[in-house]
């Protein structure tokens, strides 16, 4: 299978938009496109490298790390199939990737040199109008939802993250399999804070607690919900 079918694997509507972007893209570039394998947790953009080249996610997640002080690991976005990487510090003629990205699960990618991503989006009006589209979208979502995270409390950013969490696993009266450390790294506060607010939610009706792991019914998370969209720093999409 050559590295264009590839993309054959993503999802039918990432499919669709990839073969889009692709479709008047020159010969000898789809030519020197190449496919690898990132196996779970390991970076495959460590920020400050120098940006060599562009990644499109055909297969797995993958998430933007931020290393703090004191060694903890900050997980700040996650990126699905379908997503290109890379390719904004590309555009913006930024010489070093910007943040790291890690395999949350084992990745295949795309992969494409920097110096023939811009050479192609110079010559291919179509993929530079998708593209330019695309990363427009993308960072007006990132400045609004930046806001809201900054704005927001540990009790806020817990509603933020299982409601989103509830919704991606659609089932009813599940458990989070997340440790404590876990969940600090993916909302940004302290354990002491959150277990803090978690006993807070519980008392209050919006989730369970049972030996210590969260369990979320679907009226805990309508409730939930309801609270966000009360909020002034939530917004529905």
């Amino acid at each position: 299978m050559s590295s264009m079918e590839k993309i054959n694997l993503l999802p039918p509507k990432e499919q669709k938009y990839v073969h889009n972007v692709f479709a008047e893209c020159p010969q000898e570039i789809k030519n020197d496109l190449k496919v690898i394998e990132v196996k779970k947790g390991q970076n495959f953009i460590n920020a400050g490298n120098e940006c060599k080249y562009v990644y499109i996610i055909l297969k797995g997640k993958a998430c933007g790390i931020d290393m703090q002080l004191q060694g903890r690991v900050y997980m700040f976005k996650e990126f699905k199939p379908g997503r290109f990487l890379g390719e904004f510090e590309c555009m913006a003629d930024i010489p070093d990737y910007s943040i790291t990205v890690q395999a949350v699960t084992d990745c295949i990618l795309l992969v494409m040199s920097a110096k023939q991503y811009v050479r192609w989006m110079k010559c291919d009006g179509n993929a530079l109008f998708l593209r330019t589209q695309k990363l427009l979208y993308e960072l007006t979502i990132q400045t609004r939802d930046s806001r809201r995270f900054f704005l927001s409390t540990c009790k806020e950013r817990l509603f933020q993250f299982l409601v989103e969490w509830f919704e991606k696993e659609k089932k009813d009266g599940i458990c989070l399999h997340k440790t404590r450390e876990e969940l600090s790294n993916e909302i940004g506060f302290v354990v002491r804070t959150i277990d803090r607010n978690l006993k807070k939610l519980s008392n209050e009706g919006y989730i369970s607690l049972r030996s210590g792991k969260i369990f979320v019914s679907r009226k805990q998370y309508e409730k939930m919900k309801m609270h966000l969209k009360q909020n002034l720093t939530y917004k529905e999409d």
